[in-house]
C-alpha cells in the first residue's frame, strides 16, 4: 500500500499593496510619537530674561512644599493654586500653599478643576466652601479641559451639557466673588467649549509651542510643564501675564 499523499496547504496571498499601507502607518504614528515628544522635551526650563517681566507659576499637591523667597528671585510675582475638582476633590496642599504665598508677599489665586457635565451649581458651591479667596487675590480660575476625568466626546448633546454646567458655574463664582473668573484652557477645549461661549471671561491659555495670539482675550500664558526653578524640587508650570506690572491690580478680587 502506497504512504498517504499529504495534501499542501493553500496559503493566502497578503497583498503587497496591503502590507506597503500598514508598514506607512505604523511609521507614521511612530514618526507623531516622536515629533510629540519632541516638542514636549523642548519646553523651557525658566523664564526668558527679557519677555513678559510678570510672571506666575501654578501648583497642586502634585508639587513638592517650595522656597517662596527663593522663588522671587526669578521675578515671580502671582502664584495660582488648586484648591478643588468636581463636587468633592480637596487638594491637600491647597490650605498650606496658600498661607505661605500670602505671607511671602506674592499675589496669591486659588483654581477649580472643572468635572465637565457635573453640576455646575454643586462644584461653585464646593469651590467657594474650601477656597480662601480674599480680597486683592487673583481672580479665581476654572480649570476646563481633557483629562482621565474629562473625555473628549462628539456627541453635541453632551458637548452642550459640558458648557452650560460651565456656564452655571462660572455664573455662581461671578455672583459671589463679584468678578468673572478666569478661564484656563488649551487650543482644543477652547475651540470646543469656550470660544464664544464666555465673551466676559479673560483667558488663561496653556500652549507649549506658541504664544496665544490667536485667542484675543487672553491674560496669562502658561508655555511649560517643565519650569526648574531654585526654590522648586522638580518641575513647575510656569505662566507669563499679558500686561504690565501696574495693570495687575485689574485682576484681583474687589
Amino acid at each position: 500500500m502506497s504512504p498517504p499523499v499529504r495534501k499542501k496547504k493553500k496559503y493566502q496571498k497578503i497583498p503587497v499593496k496591503g502590507v506597503f499601507i500598514a508598514v506607512l502607518m505604523i511609521l507614521s504614528i511612530g514618526a507623531i510619537i516622536y515629533y510629540l515628544k519632541g516638542q514636549l522635551s523642548k519646553q523651557p526650563n525658566s523664564f526668558k530674561k527679557n519677555e513678559y517681566l510678570v510672571r506666575g507659576v501654578d501648583l497642586s499637591h502634585h508639587n513638592p512644599i517650595i522656597n517662596w523667597s527663593e522663588l522671587r528671585g526669578h521675578g515671580v510675582s502671582f502664584v495660582y493654586m488648586k484648591a478643588t475638582g468636581g463636587v468633592s476633590h480637596k487638594d491637600r496642599n491647597y490650605a498650606y500653599n496658600y498661607e505661605a504665598v500670602k505671607k511671602s508677599g506674592l499675589k496669591a489665586g486659588t483654581y477649580h478643576f472643572y468635572l465637565f457635565a457635573a453640576s455646575g451649581k454643586e462644584q461653585a458651591r464646593h469651590f467657594i466652601n474650601i477656597a480662601k479667596c480674599e480680597s486683592g487675590d487673583m481672580f479665581p480660575a476654572i480649570d476646563v479641559e481633557h483629562s482621565q476625568h474629562n473625555l473628549y466626546s462628539k456627541d453635541t448633546v453632551y458637548i452642550k451639557r459640558v458648557v452650560d454646567e460651565l456656564k452655571v458655574l462660572e455664573n455662581e463664582l461671578y455672583e459671589y466673588y463679584g468678578c468673572h473668573p478666569l478661564i484656563y484652557t488649551n487650543k482644543e477645549c477652547y475651540n470646543l467649549y469656550v470660544k464664544d461661549n464666555f465673551p466676559s471671561n479673560y483667558i488663561w491659555m496653556c500652549d507649549l509651542r506658541e504664544e496665544p495670539s490667536y485667542v484675543k482675550d487672553w491674560v496669562i500664558w502658561q508655555f511649560s510643564h517643565k519650569g526648574q526653578l531654585e526654590g522648586v524640587d522638580g518641575n513647575v508650570d510656569l505662566n507669563y501675564f499679558r500686561y504690565a506690572h501696574n495693570e495687575l491690580y485689574k485682576f484681583l478680587i474687589p
